[in-house]
């Protein structure tokens, strides 16, 4: 069975890289499925599309905090 927060935590690090406000929740989100997904011993899968959840909402994250501390830096 797969696991719906893996699906979740896809689609909201997909919207965090060009919106940047669901990337917290796409960290929160993959990182928990991840964990639940580690604990099930084998019995729900996703842990690709929590994977790439979790690095989408962080590279967004990143993004967000280099483009505030380039903005603070340069004004």
């Amino acid at each position: 069975m797969r696991d719906r927060a893996a699906t979740r935590a896809l689609v909201l690090g997909l919207l965090a890289l060009p919106f940047g406000i669901f990337a917290p929740f796409a960290i929160v989100s993959g990182a928990r499925s991840l964990r639940r997904i580690r604990a099930s011993g084998g019995d729900l899968r996703g842990e690709a599309s929590a994977t790439a959840g979790l690095v989408a909402g962080i590279v967004a994250l990143a993004t967000i905090l280099a483009g505030v501390g380039y903005w603070v830096i340069a004004s």
